[in-house]
């Protein structure tokens, strides 16, 4: 029979033998990640890769090879960046400040953007984005437009009557000026003509030809006509003369697209629940 003795030395032996192996892995997973950072905040590491291209920036922009109390300088501002972000994060600040949120949402939006190696669009998908929002790069009819108020319904009324009667002299006699909204003697869109005079201004639009005028519509309450001096009609551009045009929006939209569907998936990854109002 093997000896009492004889078994506890060998698993002493064992012992100490296992104890050094697993001392040696932990030493040598220790230098390599040391060797990987510069320094530690809490847990987070900060990158030796990230230090050393600060140093060659800096480097290639000094004439002399930077010292070693710069470089320490160097680590230190690090150590405090990671500083500051770690507090931040304690503190929910990208949540609860929104100058704070709204730079980490507009950094998000780029990145996913930077993260698609998107190629140039070629003359054939602009010409077909083209036939595909002529709406858009086609300009409407446009209008040049003389706006008149009344200080009552009855003034506007007996002047639309002279105005049928061709007797422009006579309407005038019956404008009021003082709260009249002279509108830019340019040629204008529905939508600018609607920011200038309202909505119910829009829905005399389709009925006037050039020289003709408008129903009585008010204006906050106050009696208006619009006579029509011209109209521009539809103008579809060519390709070449917007080409430019075409391809910014190309882009913004495919961007948008891809932005969409990254946030998609991350409806799709991450667990949302929502409760009543």
């Amino acid at each position: 029979m093997i000896d009492k003795k004889y078994v506890n030395i060998a698993l002493i032996i064992v012992f100490f033998v296992s104890l050094f192996i697993s001392l040696n892995a932990i030493i040598f997973e220790t230098n390599f990640q040391l060797d990987q950072a510069i320094a530690r905040v809490g847990e987070k590491e900060i990158s030796r890769q990230r230090f050393e291209e600060i140093i060659k920036i800096l480097d290639d922009q000094s004439n002399s090879e930077l010292t070693l109390e710069k470089k320490n300088l160097i680590r230190d501002r690090l150590i405090d960046e990671e500083l500051l972000i770690q507090r931040a994060i304690e503190l929910d600040l990208v949540r609860n400040d929104s100058l704070v949120k709204g730079n980490v949402i507009q950094t998000m939006f780029q990145y996913i953007i930077n993260s698609n190696e998107l190629s140039e669009p070629s003359e054939a998908e602009l010409r077909e984005y083209l036939i595909k929002e002529k709406n858009y790069f086609s300009s409407g009819k446009r209008y040049k437009l003389k706006n008149y108020t009344f200080r009552n319904f009855n003034d506007a009324e007996t002047a639309r009557n002279s105005l049928a009667l061709n007797n422009f002299e006579d309407f005038l006699k019956h404008v009021e000026t003082e709260n009249t909204i002279d509108l830019p003697n340019v040629f204008l869109t529905p939508q600018k003509i609607r920011d200038y005079l309202g909505p119910k201004a829009l829905e005399e639009l389709p009925n006037l030809d050039k020289g003709g005028f408008s129903k009585i519509f008010e204006i906050n309450q106050i009696p208006s006509i619009i006579i029509c001096i011209d109209i521009l009609l539809d103008n579809s551009p060519k390709f070449e003369e917007i080409v430019e045009q075409i391809k910014n929006k190309f882009i913004r939209d495919r961007e948008d697209n891809l932005v969409k569907e990254y946030i998609e998936n991350l409806r799709n990854f991450y667990e949302i629940e929502k409760y009543s109002f």
